[in-house]
């Protein structure tokens, strides 16, 4: 130890820095998905409306449809919707269909406003292109819905949270659509935040 700086051989011989709180020595650490903040992995995307209608079909609808990349490069997601009245939101994964003609596409930003990484996630415009999702697609067809909820009248938000025991690791390589329908006239909002990790299996030879 060397001031404040704990020095630790890590498994591949290297040394590594583990930063000390300055008055009691404490170890400073800081959770893994706060760390890809700093490091220019994690992102988000936000599409808001100023009235989501008087919706009466879940094919009317405010969306954020979006293809994972056919890497190992996996997203560690999580999602939230906002707004007041009676709706319904549904995140489908796959499709046999659906996911067309989206009114345009959402630029992923980064957390980090320093870094210059960008998102390998796809939009589902006619040329997908990387570092985008689009609003408003069709309804995915012969997908898997993976979360469904119902939220009652009144203000709310709600979603898989926004803590890493909630995250989901979504699929490489696949199509997913968050959506949010209902009965009332009311703003609301659709929010992603994702970090992008790369899968490497280890063997630990127990």
């Amino acid at each position: 130890m060397e001031g404040n700086i704990l020095y630790a051989a890590a498994g591949n011989g290297a040394v590594r820095q583990a930063r000390l709180d300055i008055t009691t020595q404490a170890l400073t650490v800081i959770p893994y998905e706060h760390h890809n903040i700093h490091s220019g992995s994690r992102f988000y995307v936000n599409y808001s409306v100023a009235s989501l209608g008087a919706l009466t079909t879940p094919t009317d609808m405010m969306t954020l449809t979006w293809t994972t990349p056919n890497t190992a490069k996996w997203s560690h997601f999580t999602f939230s919707g906002t707004g007041t009245g009676g709706w319904l939101m549904k995140l489908i994964e796959g499709s046999t269909g659906g996911g067309a003609t989206p009114t345009a596409s959402l630029t992923i930003l980064n957390h980090n406003r320093n870094s210059s990484k960008t998102s390998a996630s796809l939009d589902v415009a006619g040329t997908p292109a990387a570092g985008k999702v689009s609003y408003d697609a069709t309804q995915l067809t012969g997908g898997l819905t993976i979360w469904e909820e119902y939220i009652a009248g009144g203000n709310f938000l709600s979603g898989s949270g926004g803590s890493d025991r909630d995250e989901i690791i979504l699929k490489q390589n696949t199509t997913y659509q968050l959506s949010l329908y209902g009965t009332e006239t009311n703003p609301a909002s659709l929010h992603l935040d994702w970090y992008e990790h790369t899968n490497k299996p280890v063997a630990l030879g127990w």
